[in-house]
């Protein structure tokens, strides 16, 4: 949780953030009022699929309020929706969130090999 002492931010914007446990390694995708929380392989995973289908036609589906892309988990009664401009937030983030792990692992293999 994001209040644990050992908690860090990996990647934030306006309406939500990607963070890590450095306890437990779990890591935290929050956006708007959605709280996942997965390893670091599950959290790529998750962010590939979600922006891999965004313009996919399988997950047009207008709703009321602007939501347009609307993906199924595999849980059978799980949807997640988004708007466009939610899906480049999302983007974003995952970016952000992939750069600055692939800085730690090079820090943390440059350290091994000293």
């Amino acid at each position: 949780m994001s209040e644990h002492p050992h908690f860090n931010v990996l990647a934030e914007c306006r309406n939500g953030y990607i963070g890590v446990c450095e306890c437990c390694h779990e890591y935290n995708f929050v956006y708007k009022n959605l709280f996942l929380i997965f390893s670091q392989d599950e959290l790529i995973r998750f962010c590939e699929w979600v922006l891999s289908y965004r313009a996919h036609e399988n997950t047009y589906l207008p709703l009321p309020h602007g939501r347009t892309r609307v993906h199924k988990s595999h849980l059978g009664n799980l949807y997640i929706a988004f708007r466009d401009d939610e899906l480049d937030e999302v983007d974003e983030l995952s970016t952000q969130a992939r750069l600055v792990l692939e800085a730690r692992n090079l820090i943390q293999h440059r350290k091994q090999t000293l």
